[in-house]
């Protein structure tokens, strides 16, 4: 909990520098969506694609095409999963290649790379005193690499697909092609693969 507090007064910092270096605004602007601290900035909300079932973020955009941004995700209790939180900062090129389809704007290529910390009990930053010094390593800290295609709906909202492989997936996919290759589909990628839903709202 410590941290995830943490994390959360770090992404308010994390947002006042970015703005930083916004104009100053008349104090009877007509809404403060119109604020230019609020300038190549968006909301985004994620559904699976090891985000967990429901992830909230706040991104700001750079130079374009690359994006910074920072989370906070749930996965309520289940049957074969304990309830957990997980707090995400993440990368993401945005290549800026568009194609038009049934008249939309869609960008089919963009990719990413996020670090994840999971909170549950079963999950430990620090090695338990009970297991020797590198018996085991940290387990709530994960690194995640992406692929996004988005669709532009409208100036401010874009929703995308995400395809999402964790480090300990691609990490055996390298050690053992020759068993996900005999049992799983699309070059045993599908042994090793998340994918998902979101959507983003530019101010």
């Amino acid at each position: 909990m410590r941290f995830t507090l943490s994390l959360l007064m770090g992404l308010g910092l994390f947002s006042s520098l970015a703005w930083s270096d916004a104009p100053e605004t008349d104090a009877s602007q007509s809404s403060w969506l119109d604020s230019p601290y609020l300038d190549n900035t968006y909301a985004e909300l994620q559904s699976g694609s090891l985000l967990g079932l429901v992830h909230g973020s706040l991104g700001k955009i750079f130079a374009h095409n690359h994006h910074l941004k920072a989370g906070f995700g749930y996965v309520p209790k289940m049957d074969d999963h304990a309830e957990m939180s997980m707090v995400s900062f993440a990368y993401r090129y945005q290549n800026p290649w568009t194609i038009d389809v049934a008249g939309k704007s869609v960008q089919p290529f963009s990719v990413g790379v996020a670090v994840l910390r999971g909170e549950h009990r079963r999950l430990f930053a620090t090695l338990p005193e009970k297991y020797p010094d590198g018996y085991y390593t940290p387990t709530a800290f994960r690194i995640i690499f992406n692929y996004q295609a988005n669709v532009q709906i409208t100036p401010e909202i874009e929703v995308y697909f995400d395809v999402s492989i964790l480090d300990v997936g691609m990490v055996s996919y390298v050690r053992e092609p020759e068993f996900f290759n005999d049992n799983y589909e699309f070059l045993g990628l599908e042994g090793i693969t998340n994918w998902g839903f979101g959507a983003r709202y530019a101010f």
